[in-house]
Order: C-alpha cells, then structure tokens, then sequence
C-alpha cells in the first residue's frame, strides 16, 4: 500500500510492518489503510510484532495519536503479543513521545534504533572531535585528491558522501571537482551544525548537509553516481550493513569508495617498540567499544561478499617525509590529547597503563618531528562498482 508522502509495507516472514516517509494527517481517517494494515499484521503475528519506523521522516501529532490509540486496542485485542516500536532519532523526540504514551502498556516496547547501532556512538560523535578532524582532513587531502579520479570521480557527477564527519571532504570535493549534486549526510548533530556553518561562512552552496542514519538513509534508490563514506566503516558494529545502503543509494554502474585504516600497523622509530604497544592498546580498546580500527585490510574482501565488482585497492601511506611533519604531528597530539583519555575512562583502563599509552603516541609526535625520524599512518582505500 502507498500513499501520498509515506509507504506502507508489511513483511510477513518477518511480523514486520514498515512506515517511511511523512505521516502528517489531517485526520485519522487519511491513515486507515495503514493502521488497518498494523491490525492485519497483529491478528496474523505470533510473540512479537515489529513495527519499523526508521525511515519515518516526519510524524505529525494526529498522526502519533492515531498510530498510539491502534497500538493500544490492540493490546486488548492480542494479549499475548508483545508490539516492539522501533524509532530513530531523524524524527526528534519520537522514542521519549512513545515511550510516555505507552507506560502505560505492557505489551508495548520503544526501542530508538540508531542509539544502540554502534557503541561508540556518543564517543565518536562529540563535538571535541571538530579540531582533531579538521588537522586529519589538511594531511588526507593533498594526497587523496589525486586517489580519487583513478576510483571513478569525475566532474558533473551526482555524489553522496556518508559518515562525512564535519563536512570539509564534501566542502574540498566540491571546489575540486564540481559535482552535479552533492548530499553530505552524519548522525553527528554538533558536526552538521559545524558543516552548514562553515558551508555559509565560505559562501559554498554547493553541498547539502543532513543529519541522518548511515544505516537506514532517507535517500532514494539508484541515485547517486558516487558515493563515498571515510574512515568510518570501522566504527560500526555492522559495517556490512552500512555498505549495503552505500550501495541501495548508487546508480547500476556508479562506484562506492571508502576509506579506512588498520591501528596496528601504524609505525615509528625511534622507539617503535613503545609506539607499536600503544596503537595495539588502542586497536584492543576500541574492541571493548565496538569498533574495529583493524578493518581496512578486510575492505575488499567485504566489498567481494557484498557483490561490487571491479574492486580498486590502493593504500595512501602518509609518513613525515610526503607530509608536513608538524601537520602530521599535529594530528597525533590531537588523538593523545583529545580521544585518549576518554577511551581510558571508557574501558577502564589502568592508571599505569595509561601513562605508558600516551607515552607512546608522545613517541610517535617526536619521531614525526625529528629529522632523524619516521613516523607513518597508513589508510587503505577502497572502491567497487554497483
């Protein structure tokens, strides 16, 4: 069933029933077809009915009570069935708004799908995060400008770039190579409000901005003739996931490109004994937070299994002999002075051991700095055809 401004589908297999789009009634009556469908769905499910409102755009009040007084009748209808609303935080306030109607029920439960996806969500997404990814994008940029022609990016293309952090890749992507149209998309609120800031500073009007879900995108089929996602994927939980709705969302014969690192093979010297120990440390703690910063020697291997073809791999190796050294400095000072710490009080770590990590990445910032020196940071990069 559809309907102007949302959609309407049940999964049997699945006692699923999914809204997307816009719900915004001006009278109950206009949802009949879909809380009759919910009825449907209930009468036919057994323990437990999901009803899936991650694609849900816009939830308007008549539409909340409508969907609130069917899901209680039902309840009085079903008493052995557990209804499970999923929500997600693209509709504000959706889960805190069931969650009060329905104390009430104990047959209905609120879950606030994006909340959960990732653990590291409120470690990743925090707003002192802005300055260390600002000195990541200087030291990438001049190097992955010239990477990204050879994975398939060409003038006048229609690009989407997910996970974009605070927006300055999509900024530079859109001086340099003049996209047709270009979404840039994260679940960070403080990084959109970041991005659409500097976007009207800089006087680019070029790029749109949206906070949203990297794993349930309000974005249509087949759109996109690029779509780029970077240094993220190792963040998630399900990084396949994410890679399939990278894929939803590019056109047949358009490329999604990705970027990622490996923790541990992030090198040094003098000391490298000390600063392999600590970038070990790391890689394990983010384990605990589930993360796995080991993921870019696993890309193609996950873009194989996820069905692209014509995979391109290469890896940009920055070192302080291609790199500015005090940028690349910078950068490390940056993880040590702004992400350390609060892995340590998120895993627990013990006050002696977090002396020895940051004085390892101390290590690593002289061994960038001194012209005797080495001191690399390897990402892998990553693309394949839809």
């Amino acid at each position: 069933m559809s309907a102007s401004g949302y959609t309407f589908v049940t999964n049997a297999a699945h006692q699923e029933v999914v809204i997307a789009g816009e719900l915004r009634p001006r009278a109950a009556a206009e949802l009949r077809a879909v809380l009759d469908g919910i009825k449907a769905a209930a009468a036919a499910a057994q323990g437990t009915l999901y009803v899936d409102l991650k694609r849900l755009r816009y939830l308007n009040h008549r539409g909340f009570q409508a969907l609130v007084e069917t899901l209680q009748a039902l309840g009085a209808e079903h008493p052995g069935l557990t209804i499970k609303v999923i929500t997600t935080s693209v509709v504000p306030g959706a889960r805190r708004r069931f969650s009060e109607a329905t104390a009430s029920l104990p047959h209905v439960v609120v879950e606030q799908y994006d909340d959960d996806f990732y653990q590291s969500q409120g470690f990743v997404e925090n707003a002192d995060r802005i300055p260390f990814l600002q000195s990541q994008t200087r030291i990438i940029w001049e190097h992955e400008r010239e990477v990204l022609p050879r994975h398939g990016l060409r003038e006048g293309m229609a690009m989407a770039d997910i996970c974009c952090g605070i927006g300055d890749f999509a900024a530079l992507v859109a001086r340099e190579f003049s996209p047709e149209k270009l979404v840039a998309i994260d679940h960070s609120k403080p990084f959109i409000a970041f991005a659409t800031r500097r976007a009207r500073e800089m006087g680019l009007s070029g790029v749109e901005y949206q906070y949203g879900d990297a794993a349930s995108l309000l974005l249509p089929d087949d759109r996109f003739d690029f779509v780029s996602c970077r240094l993220s994927l190792q963040i998630f939980d399900q990084p396949q996931a994410i890679l399939q709705e990278l894929m939803r969302i590019c056109r047949p014969g358009g490329r999604v490109y990705l970027t990622t690192e490996s923790m541990q093979r992030i090198h040094g010297y003098p000391r490298p004994d000390s600063i392999g120990w600590s970038y070990g440390e790391l890689s394990r703690m983010c384990v605990e937070l589930g993360m796995d910063l080991e993921f870019g020697p696993k890309m193609v291997s996950a873009m194989h299994d996820a069905g692209l073809d014509d995979i391109r791999f290469e890896l940009i190796t920055l070192h302080n002999r291609n790199t500015s050294p005090e940028r690349f400095a910078e950068v490390v000072a940056s993880w040590k002075e702004k992400l350390v710490d609060d892995l340590v009080v998120a895993t627990g770590m013990s006050d002696a051991d977090r002396q020895r990590l940051h004085r390892g990445l101390q290590d690593h910032v002289e061994a960038i700095r001194s012209e005797r020196g080495f001191g690399c940071w390897p990402i892998y990069v990553a693309s394949g055809r839809v």
